[in-house]
């Protein structure tokens, strides 16, 4: 299972939280795993993440409506720096 912790792009960030949730769904990935990976890229790489309404449009149309709702789950509870 290769995924990516430092995506450099939108695109590339979207494909590696494809990849996750597919494992996440197929059960090939632990819960833990894939939480501890998601709010990783929330913390690390969240202007490429997140807009001001919520997730990144380009994420959001890439990996679809039903993975969006699954981030959002695990990044429940989870809040973000207001500094860099």
């Amino acid at each position: 299972m290769d995924i990516l912790k430092n995506p450099t792009t939108v695109k590339l960030l979207a494909s590696q939280i494809i990849v996750a949730c597919d494992n996440y769904i197929a059960l090939k990935m632990p819960e833990k795993q894939f939480r501890e990976l998601i709010t990783h890229y929330a913390s690390q790489h969240g202007k490429k993440l997140f807009s001001k309404d919520g997730l990144n449009p380009t994420v959001a149309i890439r990996i679809g409506k039903k993975r969006a709702e699954l981030v959002k789950v695990m990044l429940s509870g989870f809040q973000t720096r207001l500094y860099d």
